[in-house]
């Protein structure tokens, strides 16, 4: 497969680069991006959220690698791979290029249980194979690409109750890097690993001390937790991004933040799988992060209560991860969490299990058993 050609039609620019490197590993040889003729085409036949390379870089994103190039209109028709981030896009494309069929995947950036409604579309019973950190794809019940659920009424299963318990038993039938279907799921990798890894954290907090902690997402009080953001942020929690507390920070600036903070703590009620996550914990810093998320995302082989993370507030009470946020116990759980870490043994246990536990399930170039299961799944899926 060295010499296909993959085009990636994504919102951001470390997913072009992660995709990248697995693509490239299965022996796609040429990776592009879409480009302003593509895009407008694209958004001519009705697909949403087409971004370019520029609007990535105000959001605070690197700017795109030089052996990633821009795609034009005539590369749709000699592309082996199309990857699209919006499901409910799919359709538009293949209409538009029939060619397109099994040579389309879904690459989807949010971890949130499926659904089927109009604003995101069909979810559940997929039109393509999916490529996707969304832990529910690896479950018995959507492995598959379809739930047996046809139009479900999403109101009837939001009122169902769940429990941590069933939460638990859910994650345990998670299958990672599994090529017979056509749903393969995995902790993506990071395109600037080495960059947080190889950093001097421990020596940087030797004698000065901590930082204060902080937090990062564009957009913070639309993440679930807007209520209490403010009153975070009266913790001394420095919380960054487009329209949150203090605003946009470069991105070469975060990993500077993640080296001499006390913590990270993430106010996203969910993620897929979050970079500024994996940041912090590659840097071996504590994160701090909502049992809502955890049990939204399913997200338990990785972010387990007081070895690799903290967590605070209540997990997701009712189907599809509704529920009552409990946003007092959030902000009492946070409090006693950054105290804690103020002890440096605690800090550097939580912080070094979650680099380590993360390092552990990161989808690697490096391992045979990564590679060879993606370079199959692709295999299987598209012609």
């Amino acid at each position: 497969m060295s010499t296909r050609l993959v085009l990636i039609q994504n919102a951001d620019s470390p997913q072009i680069e992660s995709t990248a490197e697995m693509l490239r590993a299965a022996g796609y040889g040429t990776i592009k991006y879409c480009g302003s003729q593509l895009r407008n085409e694209l958004q001519r036949i009705g697909c949403d959220t087409v971004l370019a390379p520029a609007q990535m870089e105000r959001m605070g994103y690197d700017p795109l690698p030089h052996d990633i190039t821009e795609a034009s209109l005539a590369d749709m028709d000699e592309c082996s791979l199309f990857l699209e981030i919006k499901v409910r896009n799919v359709p538009h494309i293949l209409n538009r290029w029939p060619r397109l069929e099994r040579r389309i995947a879904y690459l989807r950036v949010n971890g949130a249980q499926p659904e089927i409604c109009p604003k995101g579309g069909d979810e559940v019973n997929l039109p393509c194979p999916i490529i996707t950190a969304c832990l529910w794809y690896g479950t018995d019940r959507y492995r598959a690409g379809n739930a047996d659920q046809g139009q479900s009424n999403l109101e009837h299963l939001a009122s169902r109750s769940v429990t941590i318990e069933d939460h638990l038993t859910t994650a345990k039938t998670i299958k990672r890097h599994d090529p017979s279907g056509m749903c393969y799921v995995m902790w993506p990798p990071y395109p600037k690993m080495a960059e947080y890894v190889n950093n001097d954290r421990l020596e940087r907090t030797a004698n000065r001390g901590y930082d204060p902690a902080y937090g990062i997402a564009h957009y913070m009080p639309s993440w679930g937790f807007g209520t209490i953001v403010n009153n975070v942020a009266d913790l001394g929690v420095h919380l960054y991004g487009e329209r949150s507390p203090k605003g946009q920070i470069p991105h070469s600036a975060v990993k500077l933040l993640a080296q001499t903070a006390l913590a990270f703590v993430h106010l996203k009620s969910v993620d897929c799988p979050g970079w500024a996550l994996y940041e912090a914990m590659l840097s071996g810093c504590p994160v701090i992060t909502a049992r809502l998320l955890n049990s939204r995302m399913l997200a338990y082989d990785l972010l387990i209560d007081g070895q690799t993370c903290w967590e605070f507030g209540v997990p997701a009470s009712l189907e599809y991860g509704r529920g009552d946020m409990a946003f007092n116990q959030c902000l009492v759980d946070i409090k006693r969490n950054l105290e804690a870490l103020q002890d440096r043994d605690v800090n550097r246990f939580i912080g070094e299990n979650g680099r380590q536990k993360l390092l552990s399930l990161m989808w690697s170039k490096d391992k045979p058993e990564d590679v060879g299961s993606f370079t199959s799944f692709c295999r299987k899926n598209f012609l």
